[in-house]
Parts: C-alpha cells; structure tokens; sequence
C-alpha cells in the first residue's frame, strides 16, 4: 500500500514537471505593434493536456498539438536548434517559443519576447508571457 502510494505521488510529480517544463504553457498577452489588432483585454491561456495542450482565447477551447521539428522547419526554413523553436498548431492559429532575438527573415519578424502566434491571414503576433 505505502509502495503504491510513493509511486503514485512520484507519477503526480513527474506529470507537473513535465508540463511545467513543456515551454508553452503559461498565459499571454499581445506585446508589440500587432498588439493593437487584439482587444485591450486579449489573454492566451496555454495548458498542457494529453499529448499537446489546450489553449483558451475569450472562453473559448482549441486543442493544440505539437508540430514535429520536420514541419517546424518547413514553416520557417534556415531556423536552427540553437533556437530552440517550439511550435503548436489548431485549425485557427500556430503558438511558437523560440529563443528571444530570433530572426525570421523570410516572414520580416524577430521574436523580442520569445513567444509568438501566427494567423493564417494576419501574420505574426508577437506575445509576451505574462504568468
């Protein structure tokens, strides 16, 4: 009984670590000149969940999964792991953490905060990690 109960709370633990250490989740806010296209009380809520995340914008749910390093580097070609780019996809926008001070140069944007959202239409967003 005692060994079950070590286990289950070494389990527990190990599951917080990991999603505490995932990279996206965390809330956000727009940051920068894109920031004025959101409303003023704009929040990304990202929080680990099943195999990706669930992010929540103005109450409403979007599953996010994880891209794989092959189509990150499809999206943003010449982005090497010195990087660390990490992205997330829905079926309406892309989170992305990556090193601050990285340079996309084919999308004319470089990530001051280490975070950004990218709409299919409107760009990118630059975010910045407010929890």
């Amino acid at each position: 009984m005692i060994r079950r109960a070590v286990l289950l709370a070494a389990g527990l633990c190990a599951t917080g670590v990991a999603q505490a250490a995932d990279g996206l989740s965390g809330t956000y806010q727009p940051a920068g000149e894109g920031g004025a296209a959101f409303p003023d009380d704009a929040q990304l809520v990202v929080r680990a969940e099943g195999r990706g995340w669930l992010a929540m914008f103005r109450g409403e749910g979007l599953a996010l999964l994880p891209l794989s390093a092959m189509e990150q580097h499809g999206l943003f070609p010449g982005i090497g792991p010195e990087a660390r780019l990490q992205c997330a996809y829905s079926r309406a926008f892309l989170f992305c953490r990556v090193s601050p001070g990285t340079e996309f140069p084919d999308k004319n944007f470089t990530s001051t905060t280490g975070y950004f959202t990218a709409l299919s239409d409107d760009g990118i967003f630059e975010m910045r990690r407010v929890d």
